[in-house]
């Protein structure tokens, strides 16, 4: 009787990517704001995303930490962020001693108690539901509005993740590389050979933990899962810069990135398709710099606390982010400082910025010293990304004409703003105005006007995406110009605004999707391996029990099979498997058994023509598959041997050697421990 039921490979990932959503909007929207304070009575967006700075940074230097101390698990992770806010709040206290403060805490705890008590009109539980009831809610009349812009990022969402939801194999080597520092994580080991930051591995080792799904499917939907959270981010920096006037400019520009970016953006779908250590960094980067703009205007002010952990969780997710476009946009938003005292605060928060960048820095170069690594080709090889390219033969017009159809568009606004700013004689300059200046310099990149070639130490190929962003936030400026144009040159009321807006914006998201040809997906992408190959082993990891199995693949399976399985290449098996398998048939026959294979075996095969494996990853596949073939052919027909096909599919078989019936899955084992009755349910 099977307790398990296999879903396919579709269900099983579009499962896994509502779990790990439903675990971040829990951690970061519920959990979180119990220990961050600032975050409680802030709106819900603003509190995931200020959570997700501030408990994502905590939670990434945390791993970090944990593991330079080979004590890196879950309860230790647990633990230690259980006692930040504790040793917080014990160094604010009056209290001298610990115990002190303990004693101060009981005390304090009892007095709520003794009221809750004593308040016969409000239960324990009524109390309870009244602190929490506001740490995540949404109004009624901003149902419909969230609801269209949370149904926007998850088509953004679901056409990066569509590639990924049809093959099931990775589309690159680069992939088995990230899944091994993943893996190492767990063995205690941050860094390898050379200080690669490692802030996207803590947080799928983290969610992996969180909800027990494998690694390699989490790596394998980030890239879309990321995509995801973008969207939500240019919604909302769109909105934070045109102070929500019109929310639903910010949506017709979250739906240029989400649904139409092949036409208008210079991203490909390819690349968002995988994880991208540039595309999470720039989830912590964009929001830091929002944060740290409005601490400087004294707007929605927040504990600096934030800008230090976003920068700390940029920089180890990425140091390409961190210091060529986040720390140089930090520091040019100092001249938005108010102009009283505005020497002494320029030189103060400088010298803070400053300080971040050594906190960051620090640990690499400390270990690059340590490793004897070469400085200035650790450095090269953050400002360079092989993997990053600039091709978009779909868009609309060649990245250079449209950027500069963008500079034009950026121009026009530019002059509205300042001719705004001298009607009005206002004190303070816009955001929009801030914004603009800073796109038309980096579209500048993308045009002959400014020739970045014989930059050769830095790549900006890796500002695409950053790129792509802000176009998505310009063409929400652009929509809310038009609207305060309407507003300014035709006397309407809100309400017909609010409808317009509503008709505007449908059809213009209509009007683009039309112009795109439909919602178009990433097809391009390359195999790697068969998809039968991680269909099949997906069944496997769920079903069976660590270590009571192996699995016979290419070299990189060695890489899966970390912290979890046995593992034979396919030259190990074929040449040596049939003398152990030998030799433990004779010993099942003495009184002690010292060759003890494990109780499965799978050997991963490629049904003919062959020509699904890259021959980087296994040379001369076809040879190989013949010969593994013919190898379990002749096995078969041993006496006593137990072989059948686990998996079938289109390009895969996957054969089972069975050692042991009983000991390799979990529900057999779980009939051994617990013993059915003959109804075939479990006895009491």
């Amino acid at each position: 009787m099977d307790i398990f039921f296999q879903l396919p490979y579709v269900v099983d990932a579009l499962f896994a990517a509502a779990r790990i959503i439903i675990t971040f909007v829990l951690l970061f929207g519920f959990i979180a704001p119990l220990f961050l304070s600032h975050t409680r009575n802030l709106p819900n967006i603003e509190k995931l995303i200020y959570s997700w700075v501030g408990l994502g940074g905590i939670i990434i230097f945390t791993v970090f930490v944990l593991t330079v101390l080979h004590i890196y698990d879950f309860i230790s992770l647990g633990l230690t962020l259980l006692l930040i806010p504790l040793i917080i709040n014990i160094y604010r206290s009056d209290a001298q001693s610990v115990r002190e403060y303990l004693r101060q805490w009981e005390l304090q705890a009892l007095i709520k108690q003794v009221k809750i008590i004593e308040n016969e009109e409000t239960s324990h539980w009524e109390a309870v539901e009244e602190k929490v009831k506001n740490i995540f809610t949404i109004e009624s009349k901003e149902g419909s509005h969230w609801f269209l812009v949370f149904g926007i990022a998850l088509t953004g969402g679901l056409i990066r993740m569509y590639p990924a939801l049809q093959h099931a194999a990775p589309f690159s080597r680069g992939w088995f590389e990230q899944l091994d520092r993943i893996k190492k994580l767990r063995l205690q080991q941050y860094f390898a050979e050379t200080p690669i930051p490692g802030g996207m591995h803590s947080l799928v080792s983290i969610f992996s933990m969180l909800t027990q799904i494998s690694p390699e499917m989490i790596l394998h939907l980030l890239g879309a899962l990321t995509s995801f959270f973008l969207c939500i981010i240019v919604y909302w920096i769109s909105r934070d810069i045109t102070k929500n006037r019109y929310p639903f400019a910010s949506i017709v520009g979250m739906s240029l990135y989400a649904i139409v970016p092949i036409l208008f953006l210079p991203i490909s779908l390819d690349q968002q398709v995988e994880a991208s250590s540039i595309d999470l960094a720039l989830c912590f980067a964009l929001p830091t710099l929002t944060i740290f703009i409005r601490n400087l205007r004294a707007t929605y002010k927040s504990p600096w606390f934030y800008i230090l952990s976003g920068f700390v969780a940029t920089g180890f997710t990425n140091l390409f982010v961190a210091f060529v476009i986040l720390f140089p946009l930090l520091f040019l938003g100092l001249l938005s400082l108010p102009r009283r005292r505005y020497l002494k605060s320029f030189l103060r928060l400088s010298a803070y910025l400053l300080s971040l960048a050594v906190v960051v820095l620090l640990p690499f170069i400390i270990y690059g010293f340590y490793k004897d690594t070469d400085m200035q080709a650790f450095v090269l090889s953050q400002l360079y990304d092989i993997q990053a390219y600039s091709y978009f033969p779909e868009l609309l017009f060649p990245i250079q004409q449209l950027s500069l159809y963008y500079i034009y568009i950026a121009g026009g606004l530019l002059v509205y703003y300042l001719i705004d700013y001298v009607l009005n004689k206002g004190s303070t300059i816009r955001d929009e105005l801030i914004f603009v200046v800073v796109f038309i310099l980096i579209a500048l990149r993308y045009t002959t006007l400014l020739d970045f070639s014989e930059l050769f130490w830095l790549d900006t190929a890796q500002l695409n995406e950053f790129y792509a962003l802000m176009i998505g936030v310009l063409g929400s400026l652009l929509v809310a110009v038009l609207f305060e144009l309407s507003e300014r040159l035709i006397d309407i009321t809100s309400a017909t605004v609010i409808k317009l807006s509503w008709v505007i914006s449908v059809g213009v998201i209509g009007g683009l999707i039309y112009m795109q040809g439909g919602i178009r997906v990433s097809r391009m992408l390359p195999s790697t391996m068969p998809d039968g190959f991680f269909e099949a082993y997906y069944q496997v990891i769920d079903e069976r029990l660590p270590y009571t199995y192996a699995t016979v693949g290419p070299e990189v399976f060695r890489i899966q099979a970390q912290n979890r399985h046995f593992y034979m290449d396919y030259e190990y098996f074929l040449d040596e498997y049939g003398a152990i398998d030998s030799l433990y048939q004779q010993q099942l026959t003495s009184e002690s058994v010292d060759v003890v294979p494990p109780a499965s075996i799978f050997v991963f095969t490629e049904k003919a023509p062959y020509g699904d494996i890259q021959q980087g990853i296994l040379y001369d596949s076809p040879g190989v598959m013949r010969d593994a073939e013919q190898w379990l052919a002749d096995f078969k027909a041993l006496p006593e041997r137990n072989i059948k096909k686990f998996y079938d599919g289109p390009s895969t078989t996957v054969y089972e050697i069975i050692n042991r019936p009983t000991e390799s899955k979990v529900d057999d084992i779980l009939f051994h421990i617990f013993p059915g009755n003959e109804s075939g349910y479990l006895n009491e």
